[in-house]
C-alpha cells in the first residue's frame, strides 16, 4: 500500500450519523486541541486520590483546632497523616480511584465508607500498640471520623455526577479511527460505533480507493495523519487485509509521527469466546481463551475465606437461626430445612440447604417449577424469607462442608441445569468453581426467576466473568453489594 492511496473516510450514514469532520476538512493550527478521553482517564483517578488526602487531613487539622486551639497534639498530626495515607491506599487496592468504578456512585460509596473504617481501624490498633490508644476515645477522634466520612462520600457523589454528565457529553470516549479493507473493517468499526459510551469513531479509512463504494467519500493516509496530528484521533485501529501488498510497515512509519495509541485488530474467526490474555509458549504467540480457574493459590486462599467468614457468620447468626425455624414450625407442618439436589463443582451432585418457605408437598414436581410472583406455594413466613434471602442461611452449613462458597454462580436445580444445558453453549462452564450463596450475576440484576433464555444467557455471562476474574477482593466487593441487593428486595419473591 503506498501513502498516496486513496483512503476509505467518512463511511455511509447508516453506520456513523456523528461524525465530527467532513472530508478536505483540516484542522486549524490555531484551533484548540481536544483533550484525549485517555488522559481525562489517566489523570482524574490521581486528582481525586490527591483530594481524598488532603480533605481528610484538612479534617482532622480543622477539628484539632476548634477542640483544643493553641494546643500542640504530635500524636494526632501523626495519625491524621497516617489516616489519609491507609485511606488513598486502601481505596486504591479497592479499585476505588478507576474511571468505570467512579462512576457508580454507590459502590464508590461502599468501598470508601470501608477503606476509611479500616484506615481508621488500623490507626486505633497502631495507637493500642503504641500506648496511646486512649487518644480514640476522645470527641476529636469521633467527629473526624464523621466528617471525613461526609467528605469522601460527598466527593464520591459530586466525581460520579462530573463523571456522569462528560459520558453524556461524550468526552470520556476514545476518538479512534479504523483503517483497513474489507468486511472486517467495517464490522469492526459497526461495532465500535455500537459502544458509544466508550468509542467514538472518528472514520473508516480503507486501504485502497477500490474499496470505497457508492455514496461514500475518499480520502488518503495523509488526512488520517493530519487529523491524529491535530489530536482529534486518541486511537488507531489496524484491520489489515489478506493483500500482501499492503505495506503494514509503511503505515506504522506514518503513524509514528503522531501522538496516537495504535493497536492492530487479529484476523482471527469468530471464535465466539472472550480472548482472556496472550503469552508465549517455547517461543509460540499464543491467546488464551480460557484459563484454569483459582490457580495457584486460589483454591487454598478462597476456601480459607470461606471456612473463616461462614464461622464468624454462624456464631453471629445463631439466635436467628433459631428463631427462624420457630416461626417456620408454627406457621405451616412439615419439616424446617428444605433439601435439594443441586449441581456443584465439576458438575458434581449435592444437597443444597435452604429454610422451607412454602407447603410441604410429600410428593414434589419433579420439574422443579421456579418460584413465580404470588406464587401460592409460598407460605406467610417463606414470602418474608424469599424477599429478604433469609431463606439462603442455611446454605452456610453447605459452605462449610466444601459444597459451596460464599460467592460464585448460584447453583440451579437439576431439571434446569438438564433444560438449559443443551440451549446454551457454554452453559455448564460455571461450574468450574463451587457454587456460591451469592454472586456476581445476582448483584449486578440477574437475581431470581429466569423465565427466559436471554435472562439466563445474561446470567452465564456474568457468572463466567466472576470465574476469569476472581480475586479476593471482588468477593468482598460481591458481599458487600449483596446487602443493598437484598435490602431492594429485586426479583426475590
Amino acid at each position: 500500500m503506498s501513502g498516496g492511496g486513496d483512503v476509505l473516510y467518512g463511511p455511509k450514514p447508516a453506520l456513523l450519523e456523528r461524525l465530527p469532520f467532513h472530508l478536505g476538512e483540516r484542522s486549524s493550527p490555531h484551533k484548540p486541541r481536544i483533550p484525549s478521553a485517555t488522559d481525562l482517564q489517566t489523570r482524574l483517578p490521581g486528582l481525586v486520590l490527591v483530594w481524598d488526602w488532603l480533605g481528610i487531613a484538612a479534617a482532622g487539622l480543622l477539628i484539632d483546632v476548634l477542640i483544643d486551639p493553641g494546643v500542640a497534639q504530635p500524636s494526632r498530626y501523626l495519625d491524621i497523616v497516617l489516616g489519609a495515607t491507609l485511606t488513598v491506599n486502601y481505596l486504591h487496592l479497592l479499585r476505588g480511584y478507576c474511571v468505570p468504578s467512579m462512576r457508580k456512585v454507590a459502590v464508590q460509596v461502599a468501598k470508601a465508607s470501608l477503606a476509611w473504617l479500616g484506615a481508621f481501624a488500623s490507626l486505633a490498633l497502631i495507637g493500642y500498640m503504641a500506648g496511646y490508644a486512649a487518644e480514640f476515645g476522645e470527641a476529636w477522634a469521633g467527629l473526624w471520623f464523621a466528617g471525613a466520612w461526609l467528605f469522601i462520600c460527598a466527593t464520591r457523589w459530586l466525581v460520579g455526577s462530573m463523571l456522569s454528565r462528560w459520558q453524556k457529553d461524550g468526552r470520556l470516549a476514545r476518538r479512534i479511527a479504523v483503517l483497513g479493507a474489507g468486511q472486517t473493517a467495517s464490522v469492526l468499526a459497526r461495532r465500535l460505533q455500537a459502544h458509544g459510551e466508550e468509542a467514538a469513531v472518528v472514520g473508516l479509512f480503507a486501504e485502497s480507493s477500490g474499496a470505497a463504494r457508492a455514496g461514500e467519500n475518499t480520502g488518503n493516509l495523509d488526512l488520517l495523519t493530519s487529523l491524529a496530528n491535530a489530536g482529534e484521533v486518541d486511537e488507531v485501529i489496524l484491520a489489515p487485509s489478506d493483500d500482501p501488498s499492503t505495506d503494514l510497515r509503511q503505515i506504522m512509519t506514518r503513524l509514528a509521527q503522531t501522538q496516537v495509541e495504535v493497536k492492530i485488530y487479529p484476523q482471527l474467526p469468530n471464535l465466539g469466546f472472550p480472548v482472556q490474555g496472550f503469552s508465549k509458549v517455547a517461543g509460540i504467540s499464543a491467546l488464551t481463551i480460557q484459563a484454569r480457574p483459582l490457580a495457584g493459590w486460589g483454591a487454598p486462599l478462597k476456601r480459607a475465606e470461606d471456612i473463616v467468614l461462614t464461622s464468624i457468620l454462624l456464631v453471629l447468626l445463631a439466635p436467628l437461626l433459631l428463631l427462624i425455624a420457630v416461626l417456620i414450625k408454627l406457621d405451616s407442618p412439615g419439616p424446617v430445612i428444605f433439601r435439594q439436589e443441586r449441581h456443584g463443582f465439576n458438575n458434581n451432585r449435592f444437597r443444597v440447604f435452604k429454610f422451607r418457605t412454602m407447603h410441604h408437598e410429600p410428593d414434589p414436581d419433579p420439574s422443579v417449577p421456579q418460584a413465580r410472583r404470588n406464587d401460592p406455594r409460598v407460605t406467610r413466613v417463606g414470602a418474608v424469607l424469599r424477599s429478604t434471602s433469609l431463606d439462603e442461611l442455611p446454605q452456610l452449613f453447605n459452605v462449610l462442608r466444601g459444597d459451596m462458597s460464599l460467592v460464585g454462580p448460584r447453583p440451579h436445580a437439576t431439571a434446569h441445569n438438564d433444560k438449559y444445558a443443551p440451549l446454551i453453549d457454554g452453559y455448564l462452564a460455571r461450574h468450574r468453581v463451587r457454587p456460591g450463596m451469592t454472586g456476581w450475576a445476582q448483584v449486578n440484576g440477574w437475581r431470581g426467576e429466569t423465565d427466559t433464555l436471554e435472562k439466563m444467557r445474561n446470567r452465564l455471562e456474568h457468572d463466567l466473568f466472576y470465574i476469569a476474574n476472581w480475586s479476593l477482593l471482588l468477593d468482598l466487593k460481591v458481599l458487600l453489594l449483596t446487602l443493598p441487593v437484598i435490602m431492594r428486595g429485586t426479583n426475590a419473591y
